[in-house]
């Protein structure tokens, strides 16, 4: 699992007495927040939620029984794209076993696509959309204000010969989040609809490690946090290494997680290396529910000590 879906379980719990909204969406409007690049002021809870979800349907619609005409033929993009901008902190990092040895390739070649002048209806929901889409006759659409930078094509299904189509993309596109000063937004999607959103620097910035967590629990994979660090027994908090090539530098079984958190029977945190790079980890076994663990690369605290720290304040 992603962070993102790591926290899942404990949104749901918290959030029981809202309005019945993913928790995928509220964790999303969270971390938009707190990752806000200007001082523009966030938008209202209920607004914002309402686009989240608009923007979530939009890609999960996929053409599937949707009108498929257009209002225009469609054309092929006659701008050069600009260059790709590099999220990617490390192009040979590869997450730990068991893991989804993803590659990257630049731009659409090899793909069959195409855009158009117009948003089709069957890409959009509630007049939003996302920067792809699948067309009602199985080809890739690419939205007119969209310019793909880089493609992982079928990322569920990877190195399978069959099985539901699916691709996850890098995208310069204004439909990206109004706090977003570049436009890039990470996608993946199904040809049955399903699909998500997500903008580099929230979990991670390499897109490759994304998508390798976007992956994770649809193919029923221990999640990248998982992978670095989880717990050592069924019973106590303390971490151990989660897999080959990690190393345990340093944990603490029940850290304190600050006031406010969900309740939980135990907890435990952990500093490990792999390959080469630092990376902090946190567990909670929630009274409800099944563990879960989130991780954040070194480069976001100055030591072990600052992480405890951060954990007894305000994270999510």
């Amino acid at each position: 699992m992603s962070p993102e879906t790591d926290l899942l379980t404990r949104l749901d719990h918290e959030l029981g007495g809202l309005p019945a909204v993913p928790a995928e969406d509220y964790l999303r409007e969270g971390r938009r927040a707190r990752r806000r690049r200007t001082a523009a002021v966030a938008l209202a809870a209920p607004v914002a939620a309402a686009a989240a979800i608009a923007l979530a349907v939009s890609l999960g619609t996929g053409g599937q029984g949707r009108e498929a005409s257009l209002a225009e033929e469609p054309t092929a993009p006659t701008t050069t794209p600009p260059p790709a901008i590099d999220y990617t902190y490390d192009p040979d990092f590869v997450a730990p076993e068991p893991n989804n040895p993803l590659e990257a390739q630049d731009g659409l070649d090899g793909i069959d696509w195409f855009t158009s002048d117009e948003i089709p209806s069957w890409a959009q929901e509630y007049g939003n959309h996302g920067p792809i889409a699948y067309s009602p006759d199985g080809r890739l659409w690419v939205a007119p204000d969209a310019t793909v930078q880089r493609v992982i094509v079928d990322p569920f299904t990877y190195g399978k010969a069959d099985g539901e189509r699916s691709v996850a993309v890098e995208a310069k596109c204004s439909c990206a989040p109004e706090d977003m000063e570049d436009d890039v937004v990470w996608v993946w999607l199904s040809e049955g609809g399903s699909g998500h959103m997500d903008v580099p620097g929230w979990a991670t910035d390499d897109f490759e490690l994304w998508v390798d967590a976007a992956t994770a629990s649809h193919q029923g994979r221990p999640s990248v946090a998982e992978r670095f660090a989880h717990f050592a027994d069924g019973d106590t908090g303390r971490m151990v290494a989660g897999a080959p090539g990690v190393t345990l530098v340093q944990q603490e079984a029940e850290p304190d997680l600050g006031s406010g958190r969900v309740e939980h029977t135990r907890a435990g945190a952990a500093e490990v290396v792999y390959a080469g790079q630092t990376f902090y980890v946190v567990g909670v076994d929630p009274e409800e529910g099944a563990p879960w663990f989130q991780y954040w690369p070194g480069d976001s605290q100055t030591d072990f000590a600052s992480f405890l720290t951060m954990l007894r304040g305000n994270w999510s």
